[in-house]
């Protein structure tokens, strides 16, 4: 579906997440090659202050050499920069990760005991300075954790760009028609690059506060250097829920999760509503008060890290640290491959060692002559650790109490489709949405059937049903119910509205009659081959549909596969 969206009204910053099969050293969200790094996620976390600013927590994910590392993002007003950390993104994530939970129910006198098995071509406009003086005006520069920072004003992308190559920002010629439409609406810049006695192990998250009464993700300039279908994670702290401006906003189709996977193809179905969307679609994963979560992530006296700092033996150290009940997150791992890193024979064991063993247990892989002779600073690991890992989580906590709403947004978006940056703003009157979604499965064992011969249906929480054949069935055609459901061609995009400051959302599209004819067709052709007792591929296809060709198609193929 097509459909004119609300003009962009501000800007803001975004994320540079970058692939680690990049073989080439490149810098923020662009390369200094001529092919630009695959930027394949985004996520940022915003809080929409009282006060009329905007905080913004930026991750930031880098492989290639410290000194041609350089990132540049634009800010609507003059910001101000601070540390951020790993840990507040990793805490965030995981507390707002769906959840797909689908109950076992018998209707009726199983025979068997219930054994539950959980098996457009973008073109920017270029400046005309033709008759007139560009300049660009370094703002402020300072240093921020890791990082030498500068804050600048220009009135031509091709002096900005000029500048910061000329002070060592490893940045591509191609930037400048990127970076030409937040020039012209007279943003600020923030370039970051390493320290010279940095290296890329110290690069963190950064933030910055602004003026500012919405979030906003500066997407085109992220086009350079995205992949198809990018995926983007916001995340929008306030005083209400928080809802897409500039993008629709899509309730997705809960009939074509895999609720067998535990919902693990929610994102593809994101992926096709927003593209249903006409690209242009934010999908909301949970929004809810910030009260149900406050005092879980960090307590004064939670941990006491300053013994640490006398402990000389890594091994000694870790184990302490893990005594204490620290948590033991991607961040921690991160900060011990920089203070403890896993000696050359370890790695070039190849033994399939993971840095999560290793630690879980050094004296597994090193003796203690060689674990003496590592170079351990537990002072520097300390500071790191109260920096970077405590100070997320103490960050969190403030989030938490200082907003009453926290929410979480997600979409997919390729390169040509980003033409409008994605702005977010606070609405009053829409409610919650829950992280938990559950459908039942139910047995349908009337008459006293056996379990594993009963006809089968999933009901979701709308009322809707999915009919499913027998556990029998399955086996004596060898696939699974989460293969069977894949094949299931439906709206993925069940509701397309628009979202906005004030009032429910305002009806695009309404896919549910759509949805449930392709469903009751579906059900019927299930029922009628399910019923019969016969294979599905020899069922004739129920009526003008096509979905028993497909169907019976795909069993044969899972069938005459498994006996090649």
């Amino acid at each position: 579906m097509n459909k004119h969206l609300l003009p962009v009204l501000a800007l803001g910053t975004l994320s540079a997440i970058l692939p680690t099969s990049q073989a080439f050293a490149c810098g923020g969200f662009f390369c200094n090659r001529s092919v630009p790094i695959d930027q394949n996620a985004e996520r940022i976390i915003f809080a929409i202050e009282d006060d009329g600013r905007v905080e913004s927590h930026v991750q930031i994910f880098y492989q290639g050499d410290a000194e041609d590392f350089a990132w540049i993002v634009p800010a609507p007003s003059e910001p101000s920069l601070f540390l951020s950390s790993e840990t507040l993104f990793s805490q965030v994530t995981q507390i707002t990760q769906p959840q797909f939970n689908l109950n076992r129910i018998e209707e009726g006198n199983c025979k068997q005991p219930f054994n539950i098995a959980f098996s457009e071509d973008m073109a920017f406009a270029t400046p005309d300075s033709a008759g007139s003086e560009s300049s660009v005006v370094v703002v402020s520069e300072s240093q921020v954790g890791p990082y030498d920072t500068a804050v600048l004003l220009a009135d031509s992308a091709e002096m900005l760009l000029d500048w910061l190559q000329e002070n060592n920002y490893d940045l591509p010629d191609s930037l400048d028609a990127a970076l030409q439409p937040y020039v012209a609406e007279g943003s600020y810049f923030v370039a970051l690059r390493l320290q010279s006695d940095k290296s890329t192990g110290d690069i963190a998250p950064i933030g910055m506060s602004y003026e500012g009464d919405k979030a906003v993700i500066p997407i085109q300039l992220t086009s350079i250097a995205a992949t198809p279908d990018m995926r983007l994670e916001t995340y929008v702290f306030g005083a209400h829920r928080a809802v897409p401006e500039s993008y629709l906003h899509v309730k997705i189709n809960e009939a074509l999760i895999d609720w067998f996977g535990f919902g693990q193809n929610y994102a593809d179905v994101i992926t096709t509503a927003a593209n249903e969307a006409g690209g242009h679609a934010f999908a909301t994963d949970f929004s809810g008060p910030t009260a149900n979560f406050r005092n879980t992530f960090y307590r004064e006296g939670m941990w006491d890290l300053e013994p640490l700092r006398n402990v000389f033996d890594p091994e000694d150290f870790i184990r302490d640290l893990r005594s204490q009940g620290f948590l033991a997150d991607s961040s921690v791992l991160n900060l011990f491959r920089k203070h403890i890193p896993m000696p050359e024979s370890v790695v070039a064991a190849d033994e399939g060692v993971t840095a999560q063993n290793f630690y879980d247990c050094i004296n597994c892989y090193l003796s203690q002559a060689e674990i003496n002779a590592i170079d351990f600073d537990p002072n520097a690991l300390v500071d790191d650790l109260l920096t970077y890992v405590v100070g997320g989580l103490v960050e969190l906590e403030s989030l938490m109490t200082r907003h009453d709403k926290f929410s979480r947004l997600t979409s997919s978006v390729s390169p040509i489709e980003m033409t409008v940056d994605p702005t977010f703003v606070l609405n009053p009157d829409m409610g919650d949405v829950e992280l938990a979604r559950a459908a039942d499965l139910v047995y349908l064992c009337t008459g006293g059937k056996y379990r594993a011969r009963a006809n089968r249906e999933i009901r979701l929480s709308d009322g809707r049903v999915i009919a499913l054949p027998s556990e029998n069935w399955f086996e004596r055609n060898e696939t699974t119910e989460s293969e069977f459901l894949a094949q299931l061609e439906d709206v993925s995009a069940l509701i397309i509205e628009e979202t906005g400051t004030t009032g429910n959302a305002a009806l695009i599209y309404d896919g549910t009659a759509d949805s449930d004819a392709q469903l009751d067709a579906f059900n019927k052709w299930v029922r009628r081959t399910s019923g019969c007792g016969c294979n599905i591929g020899a069922v004739t296809p129920l009526g003008a549909t096509s979905l028993a060709l497909v169907m019976g198609a795909f069993v044969r193929r899972r069938r005459n596969g498994s006996h090649s």
